[in-house]
C-alpha cells in the first residue's frame, strides 16, 4: 500500500531574512495559509506543516544576537505590513490546528537559519531547535517531525537530543546527480513533466531518526515566473505528480511532495495545488493509496522495525 505525504515549509518573513522583504508577497502568503486550509479541508487531505518556531510567539523580547537578519529583526515592519504579520503567526497556526483535516504541526527551526550557514554550529543549532520546541510547547504543541531550512539536512544529533522522531531527507535524485544534471532535471520537470518523481523508502538512520526523503518540490523553476509553462499546453508538474501517484499506488513506498505557502503567487499556481490534491483524493478512493503525515510515516516505520514481543 503506497503513501502520499505532503509537507509545507511555513515561515512567513523568516524565509526571506537573507534578502529584501517582499511586502506584497508576504501579505499574499498569509492569505495562502487560509486558502490551503480550505483546500485540504475540502478533500480531507492532511499535511505536515513545518512551521518556523518564532511564529508560535505573540511577542518577543530577544535581541536575536548575531542573527543574519540583524538584531531585533522581528520588530521590523515593511510598508504598511506590521511586524506581527511578518515575524509572528498572528492567528495562522490556530487556523491550521483547528482545521477539519488532521494536520501535523512540525518544526522548521526557530528563525530559519540554514543549517549550512557560516554562522551555524552545534551551539546555535541547539538554540534554534530548543527555542522552537519551547515556543510550540507554550502553545500546547508537541513537535516530533523536523524539516531543515532550505532542506539542508544537518545536526541530526541535536534533533535526537530534543525529542524528534523524523526529518525530511534530501530527494535521492539530488544526491545521485551533479549540479548540472540536477538543473537539467528541474527544467525537464517544469517544462516536460518528466521524469516521474522517485518513490522513496523512509528508513531509520544511524541516529535512530526516521528519514522521510523528499520526492518532488512542486515549484522548482516556475515559481520565478507569473504562471506555469509547458511545451504541450497543460501543467507539466501536475502530469508529473499524477504519474508519481499512479506509481506509488502500485508500491509500498512513499511519494513525498513539498512546497512553501509563498510559492502560490498566481491563480495558476493555486490551480496546480488544487489539481494535485483532487487527484490524490481520487486515487485514494480508487486504490489502496493512503495519505499520511511525516509523523505517521515515522510511527509506522518504527513499529515495523520494532522486534515482536512474546514467548518463543
Amino acid at each position: 500500500m503506497g503513501t502520499v505525504v505532503i509537507s509545507l515549509d511555513a515561515e512567513l518573513g523568516w524565509g526571506f531574512h537573507h534578502k529584501p522583504l517582499p511586502e506584497e508577497r508576504l501579505r499574499e502568503t498569509r492569505e495562502n495559509w487560509l486558502r490551503l486550509r480550505r483546500l485540504f479541508d475540502r478533500y480531507d487531505v492532511p499535511a505536515t506543516w513545518a512551521i518556523a518556531g518564532h511564529l508560535f510567539l505573540n511577542s518577543c523580547e530577544s535581541c536575536h544576537p548575531n542573527h543574519p537578519a540583524g538584531e531585533r529583526c522581528c520588530t521590523r515592519s515593511i510598508g504598511d505590513l506590521p511586524a506581527k504579520d511578518i515575524w509572528f503567526g498572528n492567528g495562522l497556526i490556530d487556523e491550521v490546528a483547528t482545521a477539519s483535516a488532521d494536520h501535523e504541526i512540525a518544526s522548521h527551526g526557530f528563525t530559519h537559519i540554514h543549517f549550512n550557514h557560516e554562522c551555524m554550529d552545534s551551539e546555535l543549532a541547539s538554540l534554534e531547535v530548543r527555542s522552537c520546541v519551547d515556543a510550540a510547547a507554550s502553545r500546547g504543541f508537541d513537535l516530533t517531525s523536523f524539516v531543515c531550512p532550505v532542506n539542508k539536512v544537518g545536526h541530526r544529533d541535536v534533533l535526537v537530543e530534543h525529542g524528534f522522531d523524523c526529518y525530511r531527507g534530501v530527494n535521492p535524485a539530488v544526491e545521485s546527480q551533479n549540479t548540472l544534471t540536477w538543473q537539467a532535471t528541474k527544467l525537464s520537470s517544469s517544462v516536460l513533466g518528466r521524469p516521474t518523481p522517485p518513490i522513496v523508502d523512509p528508513h531509520v538512520d544511524e541516529h535512530g531518526l526516521v528519514n522521510v526523503p523528499a520526492s518532488l518540490f512542486l515549484f522548482n523553476i516556475d515559481g520565478k515566473y507569473k504562471k506555469p509553462f509547458s511545451v504541450v499546453g497543460t501543467d507539466p508538474v501536475v502530469r508529473q505528480v499524477k504519474s508519481g501517484v499512479d506509481r506509488v499506488a502500485e508500491s509500498d513506498g512513499v511519494l513525498h511532495l513539498w512546497f512553501h505557502p509563498h510559492n502560490l503567487q498566481t491563480a495558476q499556481h493555486y490551480e496546480r495545488l488544487h489539481s494535485i490534491v483532487r487527484y490524490v483524493d481520487r486515487r485514494r478512493e480508487e486504490s489502496d493509496v493512503r495519505v499520511e503525515t511525516m509523523g505517521e510515516v515515522a510511527d509506522r516505520v518504527k513499529r515495523a522495525k520494532r522486534p515482536a514481543s512474546g514467548l518463543e
